[in-house]
């Protein structure tokens, strides 16, 4: 559990608790948290689910709530629990002290699923605490068997105050079948928020990023992606990176705002990008780039690139097949250096988020 002090501007202003041994740790998290609390009289925001791995998407999702918390709730005391120590005896303490005025929040990104694991915190916070409002911040909502779907819904539907945020239109329509006695917005990545509002050097940019994961996500194969590759190579430049970087994640929570700033940058030095990644369409946005998106193995990236208006029709483009993409990249390297982007979905969405929530007065 990491304990933020409001006060605290200049740095993370987290305590962290570690230990090589799980037992030890969890005991230490919570005996951290107890300690903590008696010294306090603030309201406090707790944030479930929090990444404990290298993906700088994940990653930067977390920054930006934190910074959304910090402006829109600059009296809270922030408390983040990662999926890894969100233990037993941590959310019974939680239980225990909880007041009113406290809010909890569950992180943002693919866990509505039965892909992975990780819902399933999600689910027993809901258990739990069924007499406080409950926020889940924007999921994509996908599964592939349809017990988990209802089981799923039948312990949200169960708490009387539970808003979830649904970050594409496939996900949304998928949660108005399934959690009718929910409070359901459509709302965009929270990293989206960071578009248009980092500011970065001017580079003379050259060649192209390719941005692809390596995991079960993965729709294209290495050998076809390294084939494209060598078809744009015969005309610019090629360099490939992922959102997952080979760094310890302690050291990436412990750096992370840094981390993040190089990400940018980096993308900001290539003339275009091509991503299988959502949050490699993100990145490439902060840093003004042009982004070729690829299909993927589900909807998240068809669906989510819908979200960009008009205003970024010159920096974001789909291709449903590899064939394309090459034709892009010649489209985008021959037009004229494009113009920043508005900061359109700090304006437009999260600027106004507060406004929509269940929060007790605070």
């Amino acid at each position: 559990m990491l304990v933020q002090n409001p006060a605290s501007r200049k740095g993370p202003g987290f305590l962290f608790c570690s230990s090589h041994r799980k037992k030890q740790k969890l005991d230490c998290q919570a005996q951290t948290l107890q300690q903590a609390w008696p010294f306090s009289l603030s309201c406090k925001s707790f944030l479930f689910g929090s990444p404990f791995h290298s993906n700088l998407g994940d990653q930067a999702q977390t920054e930006c709530i934190i910074a959304w918390i910090r402006k829109n709730l600059p009296r809270h005391e922030i408390f983040i629990a990662t999926y890894m120590n969100t233990s037993p005896r941590l959310l019974k303490m939680i239980r225990r002290h909880i007041r009113k005025n406290d809010i909890l929040l569950c992180h943002s990104g693919y866990h509505m699923t039965d892909l992975y694991n990780e819902q399933s915190h999600y689910l027993r916070i809901a258990q739990l605490f069924p007499d406080h409002p409950l926020t889940i911040l924007p999921q994509t909502i996908h599964y592939q068997d349809d017990s988990h779907a209802q089981a799923t819904a039948d312990i949200l539907n169960s708490h009387p105050d539970c808003t979830l945020l649904c970050r594409d239109e496939h996900s949304y329509e998928t949660a108005r079948a399934l959690f009718n006695k929910c409070r359901l917005f459509l709302y965009p990545d929270i990293v989206t928020s960071l578009i248009g509002n980092i500011k970065l050097p001017e580079y003379s940019r050259k060649g192209v990023l390719f941005c692809m994961r390596n995991d079960k996500e993965a729709f294209h194969r290495p050998e076809a992606i390294e084939q494209l590759r060598r078809k744009l190579e015969e005309f610019i430049t090629t360099e490939q990176t992922d959102t997952t970087v080979d760094i310890p994640p302690g050291e990436v929570i412990a750096d992370r705002k840094k981390i993040l700033h190089s990400t940018f940058d980096y993308f900001s030095r290539f003339q275009a990008v091509v991503t299988d990644r959502y949050h490699g369409t993100i990145f490439s946005l902060i840093g003004n780039t042009p982004v070729i998106v690829l299909n993927s193995s589900d909807h998240k990236l068809a669906s989510g690139v819908q979200w960009f208006p008009e205003s970024f029709s010159r920096h974001v483009y789909f291709a449903e097949t590899l064939d394309q993409v090459p034709g892009y990249v010649q489209h985008i390297v021959d037009q004229p250096p494009k113009e920043p982007l508005p900061p359109y979905f700090s304006t437009e969405y999260y600027d106004h988020l507060l406004e929509k929530l269940h929060f007790p007065h605070t």
